[in-house]
């Protein structure tokens, strides 16, 4: 297994931009997280061929995705938030650690 990819996964995981006040910030963060993410699996799936690397990745490239999809739509949607309020970011921040936990959880000794 990569080191190097799964402790670049884990700081991921550590710091996710899940709560935020200013929603447009915390949307670019998290979309330049999702997108390393993203290319961290792609990565993996692509230089680990055995079948269980494969279907892990398989399985967090859909949940990535989906949290990719869900900024596109917030970013769509664009609801004003009022000063000092924490925005919900679960409907990101879920998908992404799903598919991190998948992917970290293939990383036994």
């Amino acid at each position: 297994m990569n080191i190097d990819t799964f402790a670049s996964l884990k700081v991921l995981m550590d710091n996710l931009e899940c709560e935020a006040t200013d929603e447009q910030k915390a949307l670019h963060e998290l979309q330049k997280q999702c997108n390393e993410i993203l290319f961290l699996i792609k990565n993996l799936q692509f230089n680990n061929d055995s079948a269980h690397v494969q279907l892990a990745t398989r399985q967090a490239l859909q949940y990535i995705h989906r949290a990719i999809s869900e900024i596109d739509t917030k970013r769509i949607e664009n609801t004003p938030v009022g000063p000092n309020s924490k925005v919900d970011l679960q409907d990101i921040c879920g998908p992404a650690h799903a598919s991190l936990e998948i992917i970290l959880n293939l990383n036994y000794k």
